[in-house]
This record gives structure tokens, C-alpha cells and sequence, in this order.
């Protein structure tokens, strides 16, 4: 216990009590009055004892009293304090974590930022409670973070601006960052003393941190000069979670659609858990399979890798992963991975002679088709105007150079070392063919005659997709950035236009060819990034997010419909003139999973524990001692009347009965 002013309360209290019993020690001096009896004698003898001068002093509960409501207030004036957590006087900048953790759930049902609200308004109410014994406070701020920092309400000394803000902080599943926060709050406040380091001790602010530690970059951080800061951990330091980490999906080959799911699922407990996890597409589960995932070990999450049956997967879908065992945190029981659907392919095409490729062609759904004469596609390639298409497509044109891309070539060989070495080729017919290989499915070769063409000598690097009885007739290579489907004939030079297997050829072929490299799923979002997609001026473009919102979206003059920040997990929906909808799969990160709240958080070189501050405040004791006071005083009045009201109302009792 400390006091401020213990001198002058001792002084005080030299001056006061022994003025107090001197006036009990001092006798009353009373006139002298005759009396017509002597039934007052006795009584009036009790009196000048009593008031004797420096008599001996007998018990009275008064002075007992008088003495303690004297003490009391001697101490009130000495002004004692005692350390405590309540929060010191000045300003106070109040950070709510709301980051992906904090949606996990306490044994109550509550969640954690829902915990860290409440608590958050009991601190407001300490500070802004009004009456004799509330913290004389400034100013307060309310800052909520997660990925970025939301102010929610500025210095302000409103309590019901600060309670207001308080409940407007929403959930977030993203990661969680301080820094910002830090930054923004010293932003607001003044430093009256440009040669210090960040603000005056007398203008810095209490900082009270409602949170569960798990904040990525504390380590990073620094306490400036005059602050302090008070942690209020939430949640329990013995909570655990399973939690799916990442998802991923391929397909087996190029040669087929069969399609496999990866998932990789963590464990915070400190024992092995089993959990099934569900696969379904479109909403529709297509199997479960249970895994047992290890126990974290010093603090590493334990891992458990799972992989699932290949399916065939042609068209575009929602792929979603789901754990069935409920835990604290459910945000990150799910995952999801959206397939698009196949892109419109652009082919540009050159042949010399009958338009036999172009007819094909025309056919099909491109997006775009240009046909262009031999001279216009070797500019092209010398200008790079060839990186613009998926597929160039050439019959017979001899090319003198092959840049970057996709190609399909008939006629003469590709300027590339696999096809350098060729003689010409004799009359032959079709034997062998690569029928896993997407490019020759349903594809029958067996008719197909071929009068003349190039007999290219293989060294390696290409693959044969169908084999003559003399020389190769269809082959493949992929190298440097380049990838070529070359047949060794003009198709003028044989029957196969003819036949109904050519069109599968060259249909295969372009879809092969366009679609290479292209991702089985779309780039998954980031929670505190952005959706975005170019749609034409004028849509009408609107985004339901994961919780089934919908939000509207600004179209720019050039077609761009962005929107975010992303705030949830799960699948958002974009549409487009409520027609089109392109769905957007969120998952939550990986770091959020832990939920074992940390008792002690580490922030530059200082440990703080929770609820406990870095640089205490101090409890003032002075006010309560004057409320003792006060009840003192009335226990001595009621005391005093007792004395005072007995005697005289048994006189009155008696002499009624005199008189009669």
C-alpha cells in the first residue's frame, strides 16, 4: 500500500483527537436552581460528577464511534493506494481480436470475440460508469484487426459511442495482425515531444488487447515510449482442434478425366484423434474415409495426409471436403475447390490448298477462329503476334523459326531438333496407335491410307501417337515452352479427310492443345483479398457470400466488377445479370486452427500474463474510507437518539401515571 500524503493526515489527526477527548474530559458548568424536592437530589449529584474536570473517562459508545469516523477520515486525507488491474487513468485504446480463432467456441456456446465484446463493455462501464467511486478516464478508442486493422470509433469519451462501436465489431476468419493496429492508434494520438520517441508519457494510452494471443506478428512488435498495455486472454489455453489445412485436387494424366483429392488435416490435441472426412460434388457426397491424424508434439500441430478414390470429372463442379466430427472451431472443418469450366479456345489457322482444316474447324465452339494466308502467319510469328492464340494450326508451310506456344503442324516438319532428320516417306497404312492418349480417342486408324509423306527419324524426345507400317505418322513433343502435335503427311495425300475420324482427330487435337497448362481449379481467394471479373459495361453484377448476403457490385467503365474485402470462408457466388453465377471458393488459413489460448504474450522484450498490465494502476482507497465516514456517522446518530429518546419517553410514562 502507498501514501500519497501521510504527513499531513498525521498532522491532522495530532490536532483533531485530542481536541475530541478533551471535550469529554471537560464538565459542563450549569447555573445554580432551587428546587421544591428533593427527589432530584441523587441526580444532581450524578451530574456534578459527571462534569468533574479531567475526571476519569468512562466507556461511551459515541466516543468510540467519533474516534473511528475521526480515523476514517484521517486516512482519506492520507490518501492510500493500493497496485491493482484496473486500468489507470488517461487514454485507453481497446483492440478486439476478431480474427479466424476467435470464432471458436467456449463451453457456454459462445463464441470467443463474443466473450471478448462482453468483457470489453464491462472495462467501458468501469471507466465511464459516472458516480463517486468510477475512474476519472479520458478518451478511448475501439479497434478491431484481423488481416487489416477497422477503426470503430475514435477517441471519444461517449460511452455510448464506445458501447455502439463495441457491438458493431463482426466476425472475421482471416489471420491476425497487430501491427496496424498499433500504428493507427499511435497515428491518433499527439506527440507534444518531437525528440522522444513516440508520444509523452503523459499523452501515450493504456492499451487493453482482448484476444487469444494467436497473433502472427507480436513478436515483431514494441511497446512505445509511455505505453502500456493489459492483455485479456480469451478462451482456454486447453482447447483443441482438427481442422483441414489444405486441399488440392489433379487429374491422374492428360490421357484421362479420372480426377484425385488430396487433403491435408492437422491436430492440435495432445492426443490422436480419428475423423471421417466426407467427399462430395455439387452437394452430392460421393464417399467418406476415416483417418487417424498424430498428436502435436512441442507445440507442432500433428499432420495426417488423405487421398481419395479418383472419380471421372469432365465438366465443371464444386468439389467440398468435410469433417464430421464437430469441434470448437467449425470454419475450418470444411474446404472447398471450385473446376471452372472449360475456356473458350482462339486458333489461328494458315493452310495452303483446299480448306479441308478450315471446314473442320468451323465446326467447332471457339471463341475465336482466324484464318490467314502463309506470308500473314510467318510475320506474325516474326512480330509475336502468334503468343495471342492457344493453337496455331499449318498445312503445309514451311516455317522458319517456331516461337513460344502450341502448335499443330500437317505437311512439312517444325524447325525443331526432334524433326530435323527425315527422308521422304513411301505409301502406308495405319498399325499401331496410342489410344490412352487424349488425342486419338475414338479415333479409327485402321482405314486410313497415307501415299506420300516425311519418314522423320525418331532420337527421343517425341512421342509416337500413331505408327505406320513404314514411318511414323502422328507424333508429339513438349520442349522450352513449346508443345507440337505434328502429322508427318499432308492430308491431301491420303483418305483420311474422307473418313469420320478425322474430325475427332482434329477436334481432340485443339482441345488438347488449347487446354494445356490450363489449372483443373481456379486460383482459390484469400480471406482480406478480392473478387474480381471482367463482365461487360452496363452488368449488372452482385456477390452472395458464404454466409448468403448479397452484396452489389460496381462495374468501372472498362468492364471490371471487383469486390471485397473477403471477410468469411466458404463458396461465394458471383452473378452476372442474375444469370450467370461463377462460384469462388474461400478456405479458411491454416494458422487459425490453433485455438489453445496463450496465457503470456511476448511483445518486443516484455512478457505480460493476462489480465495483468504492464505498468499498473493504482486503486484509490480514499473514496471508500469517506463512505465509511458517512456510515459511522449515521450508527452514531442512531446511537445518540436511542440515548437521548429512552429516558425521556419512560419520565413521560411516569409522570402520566402521577397524575392520575
Amino acid at each position: 500500500m502507498i501514501w500519497v500524503t501521510p504527513s499531513v493526515g498525521l498532522l491532522v489527526a495530532a490536532i483533531t483527537f485530542p481536541l475530541l477527548l478533551l471535550l469529554y474530559f471537560l464538565r459542563l458548568r450549569r447555573q445554580p436552581v432551587r428546587i421544591a424536592s428533593t427527589m432530584l437530589w441523587h441526580k444532581a449529584v450524578e451530574d456534578l460528577h459527571a462534569n468533574s474536570p479531567f475526571q476519569r473517562l468512562r466507556p461511551s459508545v459515541l466516543l468510540l464511534l467519533q474516534l473511528f469516523a475521526l480515523l476514517l477520515v484521517i486516512l482519506a486525507i492520507m490518501q492510500p493506494q493500493i497496485e491493482g488491474s484496473v486500468p489507470r487513468e488517461g487514454r485507453h485504446v481497446i483492440l478486439i481480436d476478431r480474427s479466424g480463432s476467435m470464432a471458436a467456441e467456449n463451453e457456454d456456446g459462445t463464441t470467443r470475440l463474443e466473450q471478448a465484446k462482453e468483457e470489453a463493455l464491462v472495462l467501458i462501464d468501469q471507466l465511464y460508469g459516472g458516480g463517486l467511486f468510477s475512474s476519472a478516464s479520458g478518451e478511448s478508442m475501439v479497434i478491431g484487426f484481423s488481416y487489416q486493422a477497422n477503426i470503430y470509433a475514435p477517441f471519444t469519451d461517449s460511452k455510448q459511442q464506445l458501447t455502439s462501436a463495441i457491438l458493431g465489431i463482426t466476425q472475421s476468419h482471416g489471420k491476425s495482425f497487430i501491427g496496424d493496429s498499433l500504428q493507427l492508434a499511435r497515428g491518433y494520438m499527439t506527440n507534444v515531444n518531437p525528440e522522444s520517441e513516440g508520444v509523452s508519457s503523459s499523452e501515450s494510452a493504456s492499451l487493453e488487447l482482448f484476444s487469444d494471443g494467436n497473433i502472427e506478428d507480436f513478436n515483431g512488435q514494441s511497446l512505445a515510449n509511455g505505453e502500456s498495455l493489459r492483455y485479456h486472454m480469451v478462451g482456454e489455453p486447453t482447447a483443441v482442434n482438427v481442422g483441414i489445412a489444405m486441399i488440392d485436387a489433379k487429374r491422374l494424366s492428360e490421357k484421362n478425366d479420372n480426377v484425385q483429392v488430396f487433403l491435408s488435416l492437422i491436430n492440435t490435441a495432445l492426443t490422436p484423434m480419428t475423423q471421417g472426412v466426407e467427399l462430395s460434388i455439387d452437394g452430392v457426397p460421393i464417399g467418406v474415409q476415416e483417418t487417424v491424424i498424430p498428436s502435436q508434439e512441442d507445440g507442432v500441430p500433428g499432420r495426417s495426409s488423405v487421398v481419395f478414390v479418383p472419380f471421372p470429372m469432365q465438366n465443371s463442379g464444386l468439389i467440398q471436403a468435410k469433417i464430421i466430427q464437430r469441434d470448437v472451431l467449425s470454419i475450418d472443418n470444411q474446404a472447398s475447390l471450385v473446376i471452372p469450366p472449360p475456356k473458350e479456345i482462339r486458333v489461328l489457322l494458315s493452310e495452303n490448298g483446299a480448306p479441308i482444316l478450315q471446314t473442320v474447324l468451323e465446326g467447332m465452339a471457339l471463341e475465336e477462329l482466324k484464318v490467314v494466308s502463309s506470308s500473314s502467319i510467318l510475320s506474325m510469328i516474326q512480330e509475336g503476334q502468334t503468343l495471342d492464340y492457344d493453337v496455331v494450326v499449318t498445312r503445309d508451310i514451311e516455317l522458319p523459326t517456331l516461337p513460344l506456344g502450341n502448335f499443330f503442324v500437317f505437311g512439312a516438319p517444325p524447325p525443331l531438333p526432334a524433326f530435323a532428320s527425315f527422308v521422304k516417306g513411301d505409301t502406308q497404312v495405319m498399325l499401331v496407335a496410342d489410344e490412352e492418349h487424349p488425342t486419338m480417342r475414338f479415333v479409327r486408324y485402321e482405314d486410313i491410307v497415307v501415299t506420300e509423306g516425311y519418314d522423320v527419324v525418331q532420337e527421343g524426345s517425341s512421342q509416337v501417337l500413331l505408327e505406320g507400317s513404314s514411318w511414323p505418322a502422328v507424333m508429339t513433343v513438349r520442349t522450352n515452352g513449346r508443345q507440337v502435335v505434328y502429322v508427318a503427311f499432308d492430308p491431301m495425300n491420303s483418305n483420311w479427310p474422307y473418313l469420320r475420324s478425322f474430325p475427332f482427330f482434329v477436334f481432340n487435337t485443339i482441345e488438347y492443345l488449347g487446354r494445356s497448362g490450363e489449372k483443373l481449379t481456379s486460383s482459390l481467394r484469400s480471406i482480406g483479398g478480392s473478387l474480381t471479373e471482367s463482365v461487360r459495361p452496363g452488368d449488372v453484377v452482385s456477390v452472395i457470400d458464404s454466409n448468403g448476403i448479397q452484396h452489389s457490385v460496381v462495374v468501372d467503365s472498362h468492364g471490371s466488377a471487383s469486390w471485397g474485402p473477403i471477410e468469411s470462408s466458404g463458396v461465394h457466388i458471383l452473378k452476372v445479370n442474375e444469370e450467370t453465377e461463377i462460384q469462388i471458393a474461400v478456405n479458411s488459413p491454416e494458422y487459425e486452427s490453433i485455438v489453445s489460448s496463450v496465457e503470456t504474450v511476448v511483445i518486443g522484450t516484455n512478457e505480460i500474463e493476462t489480465t495483468q498490465a504492464s505498468k499498473l494502476a493504482y486503486i484509490q482507497l480514499w473514496p471508500w474510507a469517506l463512505g465509511a465516514v458517512l456510515a459511522v456517522l449515521l450508527v452514531e446518530w442512531w446511537v445518540y437518539q436511542k440515548k437521548v429518546s429512552t429516558p425521556l419517553m419512560k419520565s413521560l410514562a411516569e409522570g402520566s401515571r402521577g397524575i392520575r
